[in-house]
């Protein structure tokens, strides 16, 4: 899940060694975006963390806070977007694609918090046969093919990392392809044919290698790159089709009849997405498939368009600068928040309903909990480790 560490521009504030180096502000709305993002799965996995331990929830409060489980598309989405704004960028005005500078910018971005991480861990974790196998695929960035079980791996919720670590390597070819295709109509098929095989793949894999459990749809589907890249793809095409055609999305939406009619769209979907146990207990698995990566991309693609202008009430909220601080450390939050949840939560969740707190109070304060020392940790991350990286990074990739 996590935020990714997508955004190429750094921009320093200030240059006091406690500053942060905050992220390029080119979509400032977008920061408030990803920080819901960061939200939606740290609450998706408080709740987890409970239920793995034991700790009684109420059961409504369960279920409302697992159904919000497509967080984690939103950063595929805006990855694919904001990598695919800037190769096109460098396409538009050189003409050319630099793949040393890009692939120096996204090493020295996302490998060193994310090794220092997993080496800490691996150090703390009981190294059983399957974890000591399976870690030259960690370090190798392919934990999605191997067990997605936490017994298996040091950081299992590694899949995500290793996803968009793929997508980097084959970002430039995609790129390179599309820029040698004759008309933008050519490039718009070749990204919705891309975009759409993994939901073939998933739709051929679901009817034709089951049954199913819920465990094995998960660890064969949904953190698998050939089923789960689909997202980023969408992303891609989002950044092609604004890059393009931006001014007139742009003029067209300013009318607030426009806004609605594409928010409207988008508000349903969520609402689909929120309540996909409408559909019955037999559909479950069908209605995953479709929402993974395709359903949640096309209820976020209104609520993307709609925010890039930085127009309106809630896209100037988004935008205010403390998003942009927090998003800054999204990808440090990402890195430490499981090992918070996992260390924190069973005696904040023990000691609290002892004294007969509500467990809804107990959920907010567990969540609020892991949140702060998540983002302390994710600070001093970034102090220790992504700041000498980036400074590094600017010396040798400009």
């Amino acid at each position: 899940m996590k935020p990714a560490p997508e955004v190429q521009g750094l921009a320093a504030h200030g240059h006091a060694w406690w500053a942060l180096d905050l992220l390029d502000n080119r979509y400032a709305a977008l920061h408030g975006f990803r920080v819901l993002a960061i939200l939606s799965v740290v609450q998706y996995h408080v709740t987890w963390t409970f239920a793995e331990a034991r700790v009684p929830m109420n059961r409504a409060l369960a279920d409302a806070s697992l159904r919000v489980f497509f967080g984690m598309d939103l950063f595929f989405l805006l990855s694919g977007f904001l990598i695919g704004s800037i190769l096109l960028r460098s396409l538009d005005t050189s003409g050319t694609l630099d793949l040393r500078r890009f692939y120096l910018r996204r090493i020295f971005r996302t490998f060193p918090p994310y090794y220092v991480v997993l080496a800490y861990l691996a150090l703390i974790t009981p190294m059983t046969e399957a974890r000591l196998r399976h870690l030259p695929y960690e370090v190798l960035y392919a934990t999605n093919f191997v067990s997605a079980s936490s017994a298996d791996v040091v950081m299992f919720w590694g899949w995500s990392l290793a996803l968009e670590e793929q997508f980097y390597l084959v970002a430039p070819g995609l790129f390179f392809v599309l820029h040698k295709l004759k008309t933008d109509g050519a490039r718009v098929a070749l990204l919705v044919a891309l975009a759409l095989g993994a939901l073939g793949r998933r739709l051929w894999m679901l009817y034709m290698m089951g049954p199913w459990t819920d465990f094995t749809l998960y660890s064969r589907l949904y953190f698998r790159t050939p089923t789960r890249y689909d997202a980023i793809v969408w992303g891609v095409l989002l950044a092609f089709i604004y890059q393009r055609w931006g001014e007139p999305i742009r003029a067209a939406l300013r009318p607030p009849a426009a806004r609605a009619a594409v928010a409207i769209p988008s508000l349903a979907l969520l609402w689909v997405l929120s309540n996909t146990h409408m559909f019955g207990s037999e559909h479950t698995h069908l209605v995953r498939v479709l929402a993974w990566g395709t359903l949640s991309s096309a209820m976020y693609y209104g609520l993307v368009l709609l925010l890039l202008p930085g127009e309106g009430f809630l896209a100037r909220f988004l935008a205010a600068p403390v998003f942009r601080r927090i998003g800054t450390l999204g990808y440090g939050v990402y890195l430490v928040h499981i090992p918070v949840c996992e260390v924190m939560l069973q005696p904040i969740a023990r000691t609290l309903l002892a004294r007969r707190v509500p467990m809804t109070v107990v959920w907010v304060a567990s969540l609020v909990a892991v949140l702060a020392a998540s983002l302390v940790l994710a600070y001093v991350l970034h102090l220790l480790i992504e700041k000498p990286a980036l400074r590094l990074r600017q010396a040798i990739a400009g």
